[in-house]
């Protein structure tokens, strides 16, 4: 049978402080937001489907910027091993 397990992370200041939508679109466009969800059917404790959900929001350009990251960092790794 599958696990039940729920992360939820909020970044930000102590709990008395607010965070207004314009706090969070922000933080979407600027660094971006992963949610991630999992859907198990089960019958009699034998598990019959399973649907997972990524969703990744964000900017264009931090999507981009991401990226090209990635790839230097593989291109650094590549050459290290080949080098």
């Amino acid at each position: 049978m599958a696990e039940s397990v729920s992360n939820v992370v909020i970044a930000g200041g102590g709990a008395e402080e607010d965070i207004s939508l314009l706090d969070v679109l922000d933080h979407v466009l600027h660094q971006g937001v992963i949610i991630r969800g999992n859907l198990v059917i089960s019958l009699a404790g034998i598990d019959l489907i399973y649907v997972g959900l990524d969703v990744i929001l964000t900017s264009v350009e931090t999507a981009l910027r991401h990226i090209a990251r990635a790839q230097g960092e593989a291109r650094a790794s590549a050459a290290r091993i080949t080098g």
